[in-house]
């Protein structure tokens, strides 16, 4: 994004509102941030088309997508496509980060993120396909269109949507929300940087909008964005600055600290776990999980070294259907090196 391009970006955004030009027709719209009491007044609108939609017959989302399973347009593979793209997805933004010294190898991830969020993408698509036919998407079209109606003006007067229609200005609308990386670029950029880094000590007013009305969708992105590079700027892991500058390395970091924080919670909750004195010394500990979340939990406290062995463990014992303990290969292992020990203590003793 050129310079000029961030100073538009930034001062439309600080305005507080949305500028539609249509030059076919020669018309200028804005639209305003809604009031609080808008905002109420939308969701009352919401609810009622969301009981209409029920009285109606439609269909939630959870029974459309039964209804797509049954009808072979959704499948469990499809979701499990989804879920595993998504992780493929949070390995490579990792390897990406760690290739962040090696440019041939990390612009060749790169590129196979690139096709996996593209994948991801596409089966999102195909999920969603048929939301707006849900009782979700009907009541959330229908809260939508009435801010719009209630905030949409033309030289100053509420917009009748005679020459330009709601739906036109609705799509307008939409395309004027920022994509991620767009919004990432510009908090961490000029003009922006220096308005955020000042606020305070001068009491600048970031936003110009009008007193009782809500954050604009990008205002609030910028917001959280700010935020998020100051508490990386001040973490003791603080990245190089072309990590930050990165959105994919700099997502790699984020997934890493969060592994990290996790491990580190899971090694706590260990510890308060085994503090019996019967246990806490004990080699190998078996705790019994409720849940899928809680199997998930429980395995994140295993080293990287315990989680090789529970692997070891799983494949002999799918392959042989049951094993003694001591045939088990890390325990084979263990016994020799036992042994072994015990051998070498005899010779020592010896001389």
């Amino acid at each position: 994004m050129k310079q000029h391009e961030r100073e538009f970006f930034i001062a439309t955004i600080r305005s507080g509102k949305v500028f539609i030009t249509n030059r076919n027709k020669n018309i200028k719209l804005i639209i305003h941030p809604p009031t609080i009491d808008q905002v109420v007044e939308s969701c009352q609108v919401y609810n009622d088309g969301y009981d209409q939609g029920y009285i109606d017959g439609m269909m939630n989302e959870d029974e459309m997508t039964n209804w797509m399973i049954d009808s072979g347009l959704w499948s469990q593979e499809d979701e499990n496509i989804i879920e595993s793209t998504k992780k493929d997805i949070e390995k490579l933004k990792i390897e990406i980060f760690n290739a962040r010294n090696d440019n041939h190898l990390k612009n060749r991830i790169r590129l196979y993120l690139r096709a996996a969020e593209k994948h991801l993408v596409k089966y999102i698509a195909k999920k969603n396909l048929y939301h707006q036919n849900t009782l979700e998407g009907f009541a959330s079209t229908e809260k939508l269109s009435w801010i719009i109606k209630n905030t949409t003006y033309h030289n100053n007067k509420l917009y009748n949507f005679n020459e330009l229609s709601l739906s036109y200005v609705f799509e307008e609308w939409q395309n004027s929300f920022l994509t991620e990386p767009q919004s990432r670029e510009l908090a961490r950029t000029e003009p922006w940087k220096s308005l955020w880094t000042i606020r305070e000590s001068t009491k600048i007013k970031l936003f110009n909008n009008p007193k009782n009305t809500e954050l604009g969708y990008n205002q609030k992105n910028l917001i959280i964005w700010s935020q998020m590079y100051d508490n990386i700027q001040e973490s003791l892991d603080c990245p190089a600055k072309d990590v930050i500058e990165d959105d994919d390395m700099l997502d790699g970091w984020f997934i890493i600290q969060a592994k990290k924080r996790d491990a580190e919670k899971a090694e706590q909750e260990l510890n308060n776990s085994t503090k019996n004195s019967k246990i806490k010394d004990a080699p190998e500990v078996f705790i019994v999980a409720k849940d899928t979340d809680n199997i998930n939990r429980i395995n994140s406290m295993n080293s990287i070294h315990s989680q090789r062995i529970k692997k070891q463990r799983e494949s002999v014992i799918s392959n042989k259907g049951s094993v003694n303990d001591h045939d088990l290969p890390d325990q084979r292992l263990n016994i020799q090196m036992q042994q072994t020990n015990s051998a070498i203590g005899k010779i020592k003793g010896g001389k």
